[in-house]
């Protein structure tokens, strides 16, 4: 999986997309992995996460999350990272889990989906 940033991207400047190429398909990018809400002073940032459709329950979002905490790792001065995940979103919750990321909190009423709140679980990784 190789993970490649616009030529002007910088985490510095807040947000950091990733678009998402496996070895198999280099020119098809199946998602875009991204840290945005970068806080330099507490070392953190949030993590998003979107698989194309057409490659999701295939191994491709667990592999991007792998390798966006190892690009974090070797490349940033990061401490940690997390996710907000809504409750419903139990794939998600998984790619997180296998990655790592240990629950951390639960937000009640968080987001609306369907026209009612739900919860949304946050998720959290120490780097270093």
């Amino acid at each position: 999986m190789q993970l490649k940033a616009l030529p002007s991207a910088s985490l510095s400047s807040g947000e950091l997309k990733l678009y998402a190429y496996p070895d198999n398909l280099p020119d098809t990018p199946v998602g875009c992995v991204e840290l945005y809400n970068y806080d330099p002073v507490n070392r953190r940032a949030a993590v998003g996460l979107v698989v194309s459709n057409e490659f999701r329950r295939q191994g491709y979002g667990t592999a991007m999350i792998q390798t966006l905490t190892l690009f974090c790792q070797q490349n940033t001065s990061l401490h940690q990272v997390y996710a907000d995940i809504a409750a419903t979103n139990i794939p998600s919750i998984h790619i997180f889990q296998r990655a790592g990321y240990q629950h951390c909190a639960t937000l009640h009423d968080w987001v609306v989906r369907s026209n009612r709140f739900i919860d949304t679980f946050r998720y959290q990784l120490i780097l270093d």
